[in-house]
């Protein structure tokens, strides 16, 4: 199941509960539940920072600042490799930043040698703000006319706590550079999300590979204390997440996102299986996913002035709901023309997933719903006589296959109510939709074509004591 209940290892029961189960067939829960992602998330090319980057001319940008042995070296290997990584210099110049906190630019002109010379170019633009309000921008790029690094201090001076909290994003920055530039490439964005936030207001990465105008590769990720959001495409892979970190109370345990995490994991690889996709990428979608959605649970703090335990707090301290924040996301993989012959019929992979959560106070009752989905479509080939690829070519002597049409659909609605007393009463409905479509073909000509729809409803109830708060004990 998507959400708390239905795994005994979310479940943290306070006292014994009693359950129903049962399956039948029927319609879908009602929900209009959507994944969002895709609408509200945009890739790091649309933005006027990476305009703004590319729009620097290397020949006309003088050195100035401190520039120690070290930051030279690199600077001058950076010239001569490609991608967005630089070499560490970037994570270098926020290292520095406990010493120097002058700004700083570095110019390096292209050379027969250098990386730029071969067409490609890259831009990355760090933005860290200050929760008192202070912004430090990191600009790297790697042009035709050379290398231009820039890191800049504005709106006012850093303290020693800002500087060593902007400092310590060093390694996290390189992580996710150097993933980006891995012979397979890598979303190792999970440290970038553990800022300080005592001190760090916002921090934002995007970074741009192109061959001449043609963009190859792209990352736009985004924190705050309201929000996270990520875009990332290539050209095998479209991937947009976006989670809400506004109302952290119904967030769980940090084992109980490890769990919701690894049953989305399970689900996310169970789908490849079933539709034929690219394993390698959909790993950077199940890494990007955790990264944003491991948000350490914060419920055990949310006690009002009542100390009547809020049922958001509750129902994740209980495991009656994921113990994540709500999160909309959607992984397309590109679409290829698996069949020469019949280059329409597409080989397709792509992933909807979400999760929205809403409670009501009444006056001695509190409710809680949370929704969600997981959709699946995928079209492949597969060989005639096996479940194996088929070697299709342009010759209709080769037209000996399947093609398979996956639409899967699986919502799910939790609805939870708390008296006032703190007890917890939780339904979960869960609606399964799934449908395939296979046609066989024998030297080119449709042989035969089978639906196979499948659809089940389960019905799942708990009941819950009230659970002990550390605040409380």
């Amino acid at each position: 199941m998507l959400n708390g209940i239905g795994s005994s290892v979310l479940r943290n029961l306070i006292s014994a509960g009693s359950s129903v189960n049962t399956t039948v067939n029927s319609k879908a829960t009602q929900s209009n539940l959507q994944a969002e992602a895709s609408t509200k998330v945009t890739f790091s090319e649309d933005s006027e920072a990476i305009a703004a980057i590319y729009k620097i001319e290397p020949a006309q940008v003088q050195n100035s600042g401190a520039i120690g042995s070290n930051i030279q070296a690199q600077l001058n290997a950076a010239a001569q490799t490609g991608g967005v990584g630089m070499s560490g210099i970037g994570s270098n110049l926020l290292s520095n930043l406990l010493q120097n906190r002058d700004n700083v630019t570095l110019s390096v002109p292209a050379t027969e040698s250098s990386g730029a010379t071969n067409g490609s170019q890259s831009a990355v633009a760090l933005t860290v703000t200050t929760q008192s309000g202070i912004q430090v921008s990191l600009q790297m790029t790697r042009q035709q006319g050379g290398l231009v690094v820039e890191l800049n201090t504005s709106g006012g001076k850093l303290s020693n706590d800002e500087a060593t909290a902007i400092s310590q994003l060093s390694d996290g920055l390189q992580k996710a550079l150097d993933g980006l530039d891995a012979s397979s490439t890598q979303l190792d964005i999970a440290d970038l999300m553990k800022f300080d936030t005592s001190q760090l207001k916002s921090v934002d990465l995007k970074t741009d590979l192109r061959n001449g105008d043609n963009v190859t590769q792209s990352l736009n990720l985004h924190a705050d204390d309201k929000e996270r959001w990520l875009g990332f495409h290539n050209g095998d892979v479209s991937i947009k997440l976006d989670t809400d970190v506004s109302k952290l109370t119904q967030a769980g345990s940090a084992d109980q996102q490890a769990a919701a995490l690894d049953q989305w994991a399970t689900k996310f690889d169970q789908a490849a299986a079933r539709g034929h996709g690219d394993r390698t990428m959909l790993n950077l979608f199940k890494d990007s996913f955790r990264a944003l959605n491991t948000t350490e649970g914060q419920a055990s703090h949310s006690v009002n002035t009542q100390r009547v335990i809020s049922i958001d707090a509750n129902a994740a301290k209980n495991g009656a709901i994921s113990g994540l924040a709500d999160f909309s996301a959607s992984y397309q993989q590109t679409p290829r023309s698996g069949n020469p012959y019949k280059p329409e019929e597409q080989d397709t992979f792509s992933l909807d997933v979400a999760q929205q959560t809403r409670s009501q106070q009444h006056s001695d009752t509190q409710d809680l719903t949370q929704d969600t989905l997981f959709k699946l479509k995928a079209s492949f080939h597969t060989a005639l006589d096996s479940d194996g690829d088929a070697k299709l070519t342009a010759l209709k002597s080769s037209q000996n296959y399947r093609y398979h049409l996956i639409n899967d659909e699986e919502r799910s609605q939790t609805s939870v109510s708390q008296n006032k007393k703190g007890e917890l009463a939780a339904q979960t409905t869960q609606q399964i939709t799934q449908h395939e479509t296979v046609k066989s073909y024998q030297q080119a000509k449709l042989i035969d074509s089978v639906e196979i729809p499948h659809s089940e409803k389960s019905v799942t109830a708990h009941q819950y004591a009230r659970a002990l708060f550390e605040s409380e004990i």
